[in-house]
């Protein structure tokens, strides 16, 4: 067993032990202090309100103000707490979650993750919708493994939802002013009030500027990471005798810096072939140490640009990432009583432009340097009827309908490309355009029937018809007409494509663009849950569950590749858990284990139909296995513990598939998926002590230990993150009147360099970091 697990099992067991060295003299506490009580945390990963104690589920499930705390509102922050998931969006224009090993690891547009993110029940689509901070949150539930039956839509590997704070009868306001060392500042707030006896309003929103940020560019001179976001949200609260009607609408901006890239040298200088340091690993820990061009850089007069620069947070970039978004939408959702059932319909519509551009190549020509152009329409209905029947039969039966209207344009400039040969006259540009419509319907019903006092059986379905159609796809090789932010390009004639479109201009070489693709497919599919619960003692629930997951077929769409279609993918996952309520809930100790077969996997890999880049394919089968713990303590009011670990045995099984690597062909029979560490080690720790007349001290601080885990399929060397320790602080002076708070806090404290997302390319690499150690400090008033 590595050291490191030794580690991690040494310091739960410490942990464990002195749970148990410290019981009598926390009950002498208790006397003088007072009964201490876990927050009871109420959630909806059923679509009823109960605690998160009494479902048969594994979930993580945290209070706004808890998840404000802890995560600061960003998606790190938040996988931080949990064992066995793992995610990459430290200000990246992606957000990429993989709880117990699956999550989407693909740059283009147009994929949907496997785990699926619901925001007040409305599914959102794809993964940069959703890329930016949560503010004004009352409830966050991570679901772990597949939710196939109520939430269903791709929702293989689990969901993340969350939950805004609606609208209450009574005035409250609240702004929350920050800033950090790199001159980046936010500004959070929010206003409330009844406007009639029966309807309330609601008004929140979050905006971020600054003048710098956490990288230093050296082709600018200036600081990278600079943010420019307003995200702004309205709501309405109807409530009648039977009928609620809540309404909500949202919108904002996004001209951001994000996170660039590193892009270590991979070549030996002035020698043919790949240099040493790239097969270890070394390259990525000293990104100067092989040349980039492998000298002709040099030779083409920029010498400045053969190197990356030392340091994981300095770039010498031209064209660093930025974005420059726009978006809006909302939902019409109302629950209408009927007697012993509730009728729920929630329509929505999200509507959103994404302009991104990047440096794709890492250095200060136009060698590879990419835009990414979507709009995305997105409308969704559900309806469902949930009740009670004869005491012992609640039940859900729901109908769910989604359109997604997809234009998409991927370009990457080579104009100034130092390589030989794949500089112009070859091309000027890679570029993928095409439009999607996807359309998905389902039928579902879930059932719990109390068998007795203490058992309940727990039986789901769900019916899935979804029809995916690509119109008017152009891949290939081409001239670069345009500025970043036109919509589409204009392909070059050659004699593959000799019709071309009107006053198209002649390509200088002749290239593989494909004619126009148009086709469609329909999958369907039937999800389903069997699972038991037992109230084995008051404060104890044991549960089993047999469950499927899907994921819909579609379309490879690549820069100068081939339209390719993949099949749908599925999991049957089996998990056993319970849950355990000790010294009246003062303590709990929650564990499950699971093991998943998960067919028909969704992968990027090489294929001969695609030869400049891979393409994502359906590989075969992937076996998960593992569990988590989790153990809370309350031992007294002013202290609040938490601890918990993951175990996750995961590898792709009897694939024939290979990806081309740099040491050539790499079989992934055998190996682990993307994101998938063995171990993984959470804690928290939170002491509120009054230390004036009215005024408490609350420090807080959160540790997170992640094993060495593979960023690429093909989990060799070049490919490896080495575990890491992240450790974060808050401290915070509040009036007890929770009205006034100045906090400050720590993100990773020791200033750990860890890497979060690799990407292997036949002749160059891109590394991306945890953010760099970040102090900051907040003020908030709340009037209520």
């Amino acid at each position: 067993m590595p050291a490191e697990s030794n580690t991690i099992f040494k310091g739960v067991g410490v942990f464990l032990a002195s749970v148990c060295i410290t019981l009598p003299g926390v009950a002498q506490a208790q006397q003088a202090e007072g009964a201490a009580v876990l927050e009871e945390i109420i959630v909806t990963a059923q679509k009823r309100e109960q605690s998160v104690q009494d479902v048969g589920l594994t979930i993580s499930a945290f209070t706004g103000d808890r998840y404000r705390e802890l995560s600061r509102g960003t998606l790190d922050g938040l996988a931080s707490q949990i064992s066995n998931v793992q995610t990459y969006s430290s200000n990246t224009y992606l957000e990429s979650v993989h709880i117990r090993g699956i999550g989407l690891n693909e740059f283009q547009g147009q994929y949907d993750s496997p785990v699926a993110q619901h925001i007040d029940e409305v599914y959102i689509a794809k993964p940069w919708m959703k890329a930016r901070r949560k503010y004004d949150i009352g409830r966050v539930e991570v679901l772990k493994g597949p939710q196939g039956t109520l939430f269903g839509r791709n929702t293989t590997g689990g969901a993340l939802n969350f939950y805004t704070r609606a609208p209450v009868d009574r005035f409250e306001a609240e702004l929350e002013l920050g800033v950090d060392e790199h001159e980046r500042y936010r500004v959070t707030g929010m206003i409330n009030s009844p406007l009639s006896e029966q309807l309330s309003g609601r008004f929140s929103f979050n905006t971020e500027l600054g003048n710098g940020g956490p990288q230093k560019n050296l082709f600018s001179g200036d600081e990278h990471g600079r943010p420019d976001l307003l995200d702004f949200r309205g709501q309405l609260l109807w409530t009648g005798e039977k009928l609620t009607v809540r309404a909500l609408v949202h919108g904002g901006t996004d001209k951001s810096d994000k996170t660039a890239w590193k892009g270590p040298g991979i070549f030996n200088l002035g020698a043919p072939g790949l240099c040493p340091q790239l097969f270890t690993g070394e390259v990525s820990k000293n990104p100067s140490a092989c040349a980039k061009t492998a000298g002709f850089a040099i030779l083409n007069g920029y010498p400045q640009g053969e190197f990356e620069p030392e340091g994981i947070h300095t770039i010498n970039q031209n064209k660093p990432p930025t974005v420059d978004d726009n978006f809006y939408g909302g939902y019409l959702r109302w629950d209408y009583e009927l007697g012993d059932a509730t009728l729920t319909s929630i329509t929505a519509y999200e509507y959103y432009e994404r302009i991104h551009t990047d440096d794709s190549q890492a250095d200060m020509f136009n060698s590879t340097s990419t835009h990414y152009y979507n709009e995305m329409n997105q409308v969704s209905q559900e309806l469902r009827l949930s009740g009670i029947l004869a005491e012992r039969w609640r039940y859900i039966l729901g109908f769910f309908y989604e359109n997604d209207d997809l234009d998409q344009v991927d370009g990457s400039d080579l104009s100034k490309q130092q390589f030989p040969g794949i500089a112009p006259p070859f091309a000027d540009q890679f570029f993928a355009q095409f439009g999607i419509d996807t359309e998905s319907i389902a039928v579902f019903v879930h059932n719990e029937f109390d068998f007795t006092e203490n058992v309940t059986l727990n039986l789901g379905l769900r019916y899935t018809d979804d029809t995916i159609e690509v119109s008017d796809a152009l891949l290939g090789i081409g001239l670069l007409p345009q500025t970043g932010k036109e919509k589409f390009v204009t392909p070059c004639l050659t004699t593959t494509y000799p019709a071309g479109p009107v006053g198209a201009p002649a390509c200088p070489f002749l290239g593989p663009v494909a004619p126009p693709f148009n086709d469609s497919r329909s999958d369907q599919d039937f999800s389903w849950r069997v699972g038991i619960e037992w109230k084995a003692a008051d404060d104890l629930l044991v549960y089993s569950n047999l469950m499927t997951g899907y994921r819909s077929g579609g379309y490879s769409l690549p820069f100068a590749g081939a339209a390719t279609e993949f099949d749908p993918e599925e999991l049957l996952a089996m998990e056993l858990g319970f849950k355990y309520q000790l010294l009246d809930n003062r303590l709990q100790l929650n564990a499950s284990a699971f093991r998943y077969v998960y067919d028909e996997v969704q992968v990027n890999v090489d294929d001969p139909v695609s030869p400049l880049v891979p393409i994502t394919r359906n590989i075969g089968e992937q076996l998960n296995t593992g569990f988590e713990a989790e153990v809370t303590w309350q031992p007294v009011n002013s202290l609040y513990l938490r601890q918990s670990v993951g175990y996750l045995d995961a590898k792709f099984n009897d694939t024939p598939r290979e990806i081309t690597t740099y040491l050539g062909p790499i079989a992934l029979d055998g190996k682990p998926p993307v994101n998938s560490p063995e171990w993984t080690y959470n804690g928290a720790l939170r002491y509120q002590q009054q230390v004036a007349n009215g005024w408490d001290i609350i420090a807080g601080l959160d540790y997170r230990w992640v094993d060495d885990r593979f960023l690429e399929a093909t989990a060799q060397l070049f490919d490896k993150s080495d575990d890491y320790w992240v450790a974060n602080m808050r401290i915070a002076l509040a009036s007890q009147d929770d009205k006034w708070e100045v906090a400050v806090y720590g993100t990773n404290l020791f200033d750990e360099e860890y890497l979060t997302y690799i990407n292997n390319i036949g002749f160059f690499k891109l590394d991306i970091f945890g953010e760099r150690q970040t102090f900051g400090a907040t003020v908030r008033y709340r009037y209520h």
